[in-house]
């Protein structure tokens, strides 16, 4: 048993050598956003991470620490949550949908700087309740396209009565919709 576990981490440690660098490095000149979309009954959440690579760090950095006193204050960041909101546009079912902030975290700046550290907002689109059958969310993310890599994917859902049908993204994912369907309960 011990021997193939020592084998195991060698062959491990192998495969590491030989990848090239690249596949374990976090790119350094772009703002990635990893969108998740979380659609059940009665409410659908979307969940942005922003992680500023270290080159292109300064220039997010210079948008929100307004004051530039290398803190990010509550206002700060609630500042740029909305400066980010206004450059996403969602519909549902072709009609545009509101979004509401419902929680972020910004890490220190210090953390920021160095390519780790990650932004993280959550939206709740504020719309009736959806009705029964095929229905379609388009989420596009247009905030700033010169620096940003884009990640979109719609998440599982809890329950049930919603099913992801299918999900579609252009070339650089700032696009991407996603079909589902809803089966309300019986009662």
């Amino acid at each position: 048993m011990a021997d193939s576990v020592i084998t195991l981490a060698r062959y491990f440690f192998l495969l590491l050598l030989v990848l090239p660098s690249t596949a374990l490095a976090h790119q350094l000149d772009e703002y990635i956003h990893a969108t998740l979309v979380s659609i059940e009954p009665g409410e659908i959440r979307i969940q942005v991470n922003l992680t500023p690579g270290v080159q292109v760090a300064s220039n997010v950095l210079a948008l929100i620490d307004l004051d530039h006193d290398g803190v990010i204050s509550t206002n700060e960041a609630a500042g740029y949550a909305k400066t980010f909101q206004h450059d996403l546009v969602v519909q549902l079912d072709k009609h545009r949908a509101q979004l509401k902030l419902v929680a972020s975290r910004f890490p220190a700046m210090s953390e920021l700087r160095t390519g780790w550290g990650i932004i993280q907002l959550e939206f709740s689109i504020s719309a009736a309740p959806v009705s029964a059958g095929a229905h379609k969310l388009v989420f596009e993310d247009r905030h700033l396209p010169a620096i940003s890599a884009y990640l979109f994917n719609a998440a599982k859902p809890k329950s049930n009565l919603i099913q992801i049908v299918g999900q579609k993204r252009n070339q650089t994912q700032s696009l991407g919709e996603v079909a589902f369907n809803f089966t309300p309960a019986k009662p």
